[in-house]
């Protein structure tokens, strides 16, 4: 954003360094579990990175809760889950259709 249309810089001020300094801190410890819930939507799902991201983006939006919790959950949830299938199981249900190919 420029500063013609932040109100905050308009006046010619500075955005607070230490305020600046907590939401990089904070944007960098969210990280790794919005990482880790993209890798295995990725898996699970065989969707590229920017189809998981956007899968949690949604539910964010749609639940009202921060991504990086949606991603906690998510991660949290895989988990307690079985391992992975092996290559013959996924090739199965790819065609049963029950999962997308990869692209």
């Amino acid at each position: 954003m420029d500063v013609e249309h932040d109100p905050d810089r308009r006046s010619g001020e500075r955005a607070d360094p230490v305020a600046e300094n907590e939401q990089l801190r904070e944007a960098l410890s969210t990280q790794p579990s919005i990482e880790q819930a993209k890798g295995m939507l990725m898996l699970l799902r065989r969707w590229t990175a920017a189809e998981a991201f956007e899968a949690l983006v949604v539910v964010s939006q749609h639940t009202n809760v921060k991504l990086h919790d949606v991603a906690t959950v998510v991660v949290s949830a895989g988990s307690r889950a079985e391992g992975g299938l092996d290559d013959s199981e996924v090739d199965r249900r790819q065609r049963l259709g029950l999962v997308t190919p990869r692209r």
